[in-house]
C-alpha cells in the first residue's frame, strides 16, 4: 500500500544574504514548512482500512543515526499528549531490535530508513515481519516499498545532500500526524506559520560553535540531533549529552573555555547548573514544542559551517 504523493514541491527561494549563492542545504531547511503542511494533509487523509483494525498493542520504533534521533522525538511527542492510549511506545537503533526490542504479533513497526536502501534498519524490518507484527517503512517519496513492509509511508522528496534536515522534521510529521490524528495536524499548521530564521543573526549568535550540547528529556535529543548536524554541516567535533549524564563524568573534561549550548526545559534540575555560551528553549506543553528548538538548532549548525568557511554542501548528490 502506498500513500499520495504530492506534486511541484519547490523551495521557498528567499534568502537575507542579498545575492549570496544559497546552499543545497538552506535551501531544504526553507522548504520545510511546505512540506509539513502537505504532509500533514495527506497523512490525515490516510483510509484508515489500510492499517489494522484493532490498533496497536505496542508501538516500536527504530532507525540509525538521525532516523533513530527522529524515531526518539516521536516517542517524547507520543508521551507529550496526555489524551492518546497510553499504548507502550519502544525506540531503539536499529541494531538492537530482536535484543532490546523484539517485535510480535499486535505490533506497529515503525522503520525510520529514508532511502531504504539496506542495512541493519531493512534487516529488522524483515525481522518484525516474520515475527508477525505489522510493518510500516517511513520512508522518501519515490522510495520503493520493501516486501517485508506491509505500508508505505511517503514522508519528503529524497534529499540531495547530507546532513538531513527535512528527512528528520517530514518523518516526525508524518508518523505523528498518523498517530495522533487531527489535533496533530492542527499543530502542524501552527508550526507553518514561524517565521524563516535570519541568518545573519544566527552567525552572529552561532560564533566558531560549541564544545558541547546539553540537554534534558527532549533536550537531550535535540541536542544529539544539533551535535549530528555541526558535524555533518561544519565538520566539528562536537559531543552531546543528557543534562544528568553530562554531571556524571563529562563535566570532569571540560573547562572554562568550552562553549556550551544548552536545550533547556523548564522541568530540567539542572538548569541553574550549566552555565552556557547559548541557550535554546522549549516553552509549553503541546507534544511539538520542542519543535522550533529543533529549527534554530538546524539554522545555527549551518551559521556556524558558513562562519568557519566549511562548505555544507560537500555531501551534494547529483541532480537526477
Amino acid at each position: 500500500m502506498n500513500a499520495s504523493t504530492p506534486e511541484n514541491m519547490t523551495p521557498d527561494s528567499s534568502t537575507d544574504e542579498g545575492t549570496e549563492k544559497m546552499t543545497v542545504v538552506e535551501e531544504t531547511m526553507r522548504a520545510q514548512r511546505d512540506l509539513w503542511k502537505e504532509i500533514s494533509t495527506r497523512v490525515a487523509a490516510i483510509d484508515l482500512r489500510d492499517l489494522p483494525h484493532e490498533g496497536p498493542k505496542r508501538i516500536i520504533f527504530f532507525g540509525l543515526g538521525s532516523s533513530y534521533i527522529a524515531a526518539k522525538l516521536c516517542q517524547l511527542t507520543l508521551k507529550r499528549d496526555r489524551t492518546r492510549m497510553r499504548t507502550p511506545v519502544i525506540v531503539c537503533p536499529s541494531t538492537h531490535v530482536g535484543v532490546d526490542a523484539l517485535p510480535q504479533k499486535g505490533d506497529w513497526v515503525f522503520a525510520f530508513t529514508h532511502r531504504a536502501s539496506g542495512g541493519p534498519t531493512i534487516q529488522a524490518l524483515e525481522l518484525a515481519e516474520r515475527l508477525g507484527a505489522f510493518t510500516i517503512q517511513v520512508s522518501a517519496i519515490g522510495v520503493a516499498q520493501h516486501a517485508a513492509a506491509h505500508y508505505l509511508l511517503p514522508t519528503v522528496p529524497l534529499e540531495r545532500v547530507e546532513p538531513h534536515t527535512a528527512a528528520v522534521t517530514g518523518s516526525i510529521c508524518a508518523v505523528t500526524t498518523l498517530l495522533l490524528g487531527e489535533k496533530c495536524t492542527e499543530e502542524w499548521e501552527a508550526l507553518t506559520s514561524l517565521p524563516t530564521p535570519s541568518l545573519d543573526l544566527c552567525r552572529r549568535r552561532a560564533g566558531k560553535g560549541p564544545t558541547l550540547l546539553v540537554g534534558e528529556w527532549e533536550g537531550e535529543w535535540l541536542a544529539r540531533e544539533g551535535a549530528l548536524k555541526l558535524m555533518e554541516m561544519a565538520r566539528l567535533p562536537v559531543r552531546a549529552f543528557g543534562s544528568e549524564e553530562f554531571f556524571h563524568g563529562p563535566k570532569y573534561s571540560s573547562n572554562e573555555k568550552d562553549s556550551i549550548w544548552h536545550i533547556s526545559l523548564p522541568k530540567d534540575p539542572r538548569n541553574d547548573d550549566i552555565q552556557a555560551s547559548h541557550q535554546i528553549g522549549v516553552f509549553g506543553s503541546s507534544p511539538l514544542a520542542w519543535m522550533p528548538a529543533l529549527l534554530e538548532l538546524q539554522w545555527m549548525a549551518l551559521a556556524t559551517a558558513l562562519n568557519l568557511g566549511v562548505d555544507p554542501d560537500l555531501n551534494l548528490r547529483p541532480s537526477v
